[in-house]
């Protein structure tokens, strides 16, 4: 794969974040989502490939902007994932954890899901495959402790404050665990349990097309993940079927998500969060704060771009 493509699609997020941040605090939780989605899906229109947009999670709203299903001026065929803005809500109302997101690898690599919940447990490569879903939560939480050779009491376990994680949030205390609840960004909270800087594994419920994501960076960067597609009925299993999915107690790992090497993610922070910065308007311009990695070379950089208005205006 075009080693240069990291490069590409990192631009693109940082126009989606520069685009969300000018509507950060203001309120408007469809008008920040549609104009950062707008604003993604144009700058991936000038890349050198023909690309498909996978894994979209607010395709067919007529409320907000729709992706384009292909993008690209023709070339490669290519997987695209773009995640204009996690944590949308909490980027209009003034929070935190809000990033943009975007995900290439040669056609066919991505495995595509249903816009379904999805249960996770996210550790980083220093824990490796000790975890089993299966299991309770406070079983994996003791086994990461051993594998990092720590106290229970001093692992720390990422979780979404959502009203059905309040079980979960007790089992976890109930063995000692320290708990980081975060509102919104999954992904974000998933980064921070690879790399294990604010946290030791993160569990809990989010999206299924998030989790292809998550996939996509630990094939990048390195950790291991099982997650569970949550159905609640027929019509949920036959949209699995759809993505050709038809074994509904599957586990799914990184490989059965991403299925090459070929694989290359960018974020950019919009609002401070687990694992970016956010944007940070100066006098002429902005400082964003960005990432990208590859999944062959194993390559990760830490971007920090100062934006000049005056010289090129990107809203």
């Amino acid at each position: 794969m075009d080693t240069n493509y990291g490069m590409e699609i990192v631009r693109a997020t940082e126009i989606s974040a520069l685009t969300a941040a000018r509507q950060q605090g203001l309120g408007d939780h469809l008008e920040i989502l549609s104009k950062a989605r707008s604003a993604l899906a144009k700058t991936l229109s000038r890349l050198n490939i023909e690309g498909v947009i996978i894994n979209d999670r607010f395709q067919n709203r007529s409320d907000l902007f729709q992706m384009p299903e292909s993008v690209g001026k023709g070339g490669a065929r290519m997987d695209l994932m773009a995640i204009a803005i996690e944590a949308h809500h909490s980027a209009a109302d003034g929070g935190t954890n809000a990033t943009s997101y975007a995900v290439i690898a040669p056609q066919g690599v991505i495995q595509s899901v249903p816009n379904l919940s999805m249960y996770k447990i996210v550790v980083g490569p220093q824990v490796g495959n000790v975890i089993d879903i299966n299991q309770p939560p406070v079983t994996n939480v003791k086994r990461v402790a051993r594998a990092l050779r720590k106290y229970t009491e001093n692992v720390t376990v990422c979780i979404l404050d959502q009203a059905r994680h309040k079980q979960l949030i007790k089992e976890i205390r109930s063995c000692g665990a320290r708990i980081k609840l975060i509102n919104e960004g999954e992904i974000s909270g998933c980064l921070s349990a690879i790399t294990g800087e604010k946290a030791d594994i993160y569990i809990g419920y989010g999206f299924a097309p998030e989790g292809t994501l998550v996939a996509a960076a630990i094939s990048c960067l390195g950790g291991y993940f099982e997650g569970k597609i949550f159905y609640e009925n027929d019509r949920d299993r036959q949209a699995a079927a759809s993505h050709g999915i038809t074994d509904y107690d599957k586990v799914f790992r990184v490989q059965d998500l991403v299925r090459s090497k070929e694989i290359a993610i960018a974020a950019t922070g919009i609002t401070d969060g687990e694992f970016l910065q956010g944007v940070r308007f100066t006098s002429n311009g902005a400082i964003t704060s960005s990432f990208i990695a590859r999944a062959e070379t194993k390559t990760y950089r830490k971007l920090e771009t100062t934006h000049f208005f005056d010289f090129k205006p990107v809203f």
